[in-house]
């Protein structure tokens, strides 16, 4: 307990046993006068203790709400962090995401080879290629000239149509790798 709790607690404690002996003594002289002083008396005791109640009560709500403001805090603080651990979630499915849209840089003798195969084989070879790297797949396909590109496509689709819309819809949306990066 701190000096100023107990200040407020025995200032009003001994001022009502003040007021309480002192509305004990017998009045000396005139008694008319010493009835309407203990009257008085007796009053101000009866008032002090309804403050001292008050004050009590008083002291007990902001307590409560004290304990309010540090449970609320609490929550606040917790939900702070998980703000945090979704807010960087995000900013890694969103790196991710842009690291999808860039496609590897790939040799150009490799797409030189590709275009002059027969359009038929290629396609096959660009089947194999999609199932074990779509990345260079696609790399490959947009580093051809579309002229040729397209042959091997037209060649493609009737294999495996779903490969074909894949690999064109990632050309589309991919970009170069930045050659500066």
């Amino acid at each position: 307990m701190n000096a100023r709790f107990l200040l407020w607690i025995s200032a009003p404690v001994a001022l009502s046993a003040g007021v309480l002996w002192l509305s004990a003594q017998e009045p000396k002289g005139e008694p008319k006068a010493a009835m309407a002083e203990g009257v008085k008396v007796a009053e101000l005791a009866s008032q002090l203790q309804n403050r001292e109640k008050a004050i009590a009560q008083k002291e007990a709500e902001l307590r409560q709400l004290e304990q309010r403001l540090t449970t609320l805090q609490a929550t606040l603080d917790k939900d702070r962090g998980d703000l945090a651990i979704r807010e960087k979630a995000v900013q890694e499915a969103l790196a991710k995401v842009a690291n999808l849209k860039v496609r590897p840089e790939i040799d150009p003798q490799i797409i030189r080879t590709y275009e002059a195969m027969d359009p038929a084989a290629g396609a096959q070879a660009m089947k194999e290629l999609a199932g074990q790297n779509l990345e260079v797949a696609v790399a490959l396909l947009a580093g051809m000239t579309p002229k040729k590109a397209g042959k091997l496509m037209d060649q493609l689709a009737p294999l495996d149509a779903k490969l074909a819309g894949r690999l064109s819809e990632r050309v589309g949306m991919s970009r170069p790798k930045d050659p500066a990066a």
